[in-house]
């Protein structure tokens, strides 16, 4: 199965394909919203990770486009710095199936993609 990665972040691409690659996974970046919902479609993904670092992201319009797009909706995860306590309220309230810091992203980052199987 695979996992759409949407950030821009080359140290978040690095770690995440590592860990993917380690469980037998695939992750497929991309640092668009339109790119995004393209790759869930093509790849039927089962997990989106969202990094909240990105730059003018709606949140709400990347879950709505793939949730209609898509016949069986993935689970949407998003990170991003515990500081931008706005950013992951958004995320919460856009309703992503999960919101955590950066720091426990990385720590928990294989727990985060078993939930792609």
């Amino acid at each position: 199965m695979s996992v759409v990665l949407l950030t821009r972040d080359l140290a978040v691409v690095s770690q995440v394909d590592a860990a993917a690659a380690r469980m037998g996974m695939a992750a497929q970046t991309v640092s668009s919203v339109s790119d995004a919902v393209a790759r869930c479609i093509a790849e039927q993904a089962r997990l989106v990770v969202i990094d909240l670092g990105m730059p003018s992201l709606d949140v709400s319009e990347l879950l709505a486009q793939v949730k209609t797009a898509t016949p069986t909706p993935p689970r949407f995860v998003a990170f991003g710095p515990h500081v931008h306590t706005e950013r992951l309220a958004a995320a919460r309230d856009a309703g992503c199936d999960e919101v955590i810091s950066r720091g426990a992203f990385f720590a928990q980052l294989e727990a985060v993609l078993s939930g792609a199987r």
